[in-house]
């Protein structure tokens, strides 16, 4: 029994070594999800015969021009990525743009970063080994998470947010994250890869919510800890005024929730114990995938 214990430590170890040293062999095509062959500065799908670019370390799963996307925020995204608007966003995002969107949606003092990134370290507990991070922005939530027996993959649409992680994770030594460019409705992973996946800020600006959470089901093991932080319809900060959700909703083409219908849309993408948990209008709930 002690001699198969060990075998099992060592086989673990050996397959966080493997995914850490070999960040790109985890990749699979966005498209048909089949394995991906390393190629110098790309990544190729010969099922597909679609090479996928590596810039700066990133690899880049978006093909298609984004330019007129159903979505206003990925035409938003194609009109101003690698601009010195957005990189100037991307660099001030999490000390400057974060605490005013909790003061303004949550309500004065009612969160922080700081809490916000607890409340989602808490949801994942000792999950160790791949964690999803969706729409990681410049890893906010993702760098905070990883550690010697966690490996994080981050996705975003946004370049500039992307490489500024790439800035982070280099100035701060942190070997084991990883990101590229992807949408949520076409994650470059195969099946039942992750064991935890988390999604920050983003949820309420996918166009569809429960394709988005079914794309990042599929990616996870049976089982496995999604943790989430999204706005919802509240009774606290500036977005209990309903003129404001309405004015918030047109001009940024996202979506408020209503508690109810969020926990309808989990269940309908193959999720099971919502639990939810408010500090006004900013939202934090978990869920498991259905094993």
């Amino acid at each position: 029994m002690a001699t198969t214990s060990i075998h099992g430590e060592i086989a673990a170890l050996e397959k966080e070594h493997a995914i850490s040293s070999q960040p790109y062999g985890i990749y699979a095509c966005p498209t048909c999800k089949r394995a991906l062959e390393p190629r110098s500065g790309s990544l190729y799908c010969h099922a597909c015969a679609v090479s996928y670019p590596i810039l700066d370390g990133i690899p880049d799963f978006i093909a298609q021009d984004l330019a007129n996307n159903i979505s206003r925020d990925l035409r938003h995204i194609a009109k101003w990525d690698g601009s010195n608007l957005f990189k100037f966003a991307a660099y001030t995002y999490e000390k400057y743009i974060y605490p005013p969107v909790c003061n303004l949606f949550g309500g004065w003092h009612s969160t922080s970063l700081e809490e916000l990134a607890r409340d989602i370290s808490d949801i994942l507990g000792v999950t160790t080994g791949v964690i999803l991070d969706v729409a990681c922005g410049p890893g906010t939530y993702g760098r905070r998470m990883a550690s010697a027996s966690r490996t994080v993959y981050g996705i975003d649409a946004c370049l500039s947010m992307l490489r500024q992680g790439a800035r982070y994770v280099e100035r701060d030594c942190l070997p084991n994250v990883h990101f590229a460019r992807a949408l949520v409705e076409a994650l470059p992973f195969p099946d039942g890869l992750f064991d935890a996946a988390i999604c920050a800020g983003s949820l309420n600006h996918f166009y569809d919510t429960v394709l988005a959470l079914r794309e990042i089901n599929r990616t996870m093991k049976a089982g496995a800890p999604l943790a989430v932080m999204c706005f919802a319809i509240s009774n606290r900060g500036l977005l209990k005024y309903r003129f404001l959700r309405d004015r918030m909703e047109k001009k940024s083409g996202g979506h408020l929730f209503a508690l109810s219908d969020l926990e309808r849309y989990v269940a309908e993408a193959g999720f099971e114990g919502f639990r939810p948990h408010t500090h006004g209008a900013v939202l934090v709930f978990s869920a498991r995938k259905i094993s």
